[in-house]
């Protein structure tokens, strides 16, 4: 009955270590991409800053789907203010992705009325 006992032990511990990296935020990616202005960029920075856009809108939209496991995670035993506070962090990266995103089409807007489709 010994390795019994142990595995006890062991999941304990685990659930006590686990714990803090429970409590800790979700990793938020970096600076923004620069968007080029759209009366002045070349057709490259354009594109390049159409994949930058995309890959840091991927890394919001994971920052909020990591809350959004949090929350789940964590509903019976967090308390609500907290619970509330990973929502707003996770609704948080999701505005910042948007934002970003219109930030971008803004200026292909003004891109392509400079430089009109052939």
């Amino acid at each position: 009955m010994r390795p019994f006992h142990h595995v006890i032990t062991a999941a304990a511990f685990l659930a006590l270590t686990a714990a803090p990296a429970f409590a800790a935020d979700c990793a938020q990616p970096g600076p923004a991409p620069v968007i080029p202005d759209g009366a002045t960029a070349t057709l490259d920075q354009m594109k390049t800053a159409h994949e930058a856009v995309q890959s840091y809108a991927n890394s919001l939209q994971s920052v909020q789907d990591c809350y959004e496991a949090k929350i789940k995670l964590g509903q019976k035993n967090t308390k609500p203010e907290e619970l509330q506070k990973m929502r707003d962090q996770g609704n948080a990266a999701v505005d910042q992705a948007k934002a970003l995103g219109d930030a971008y089409s803004a200026q292909v807007k003004i891109y392509k009325t400079r430089t009109p489709v052939k």
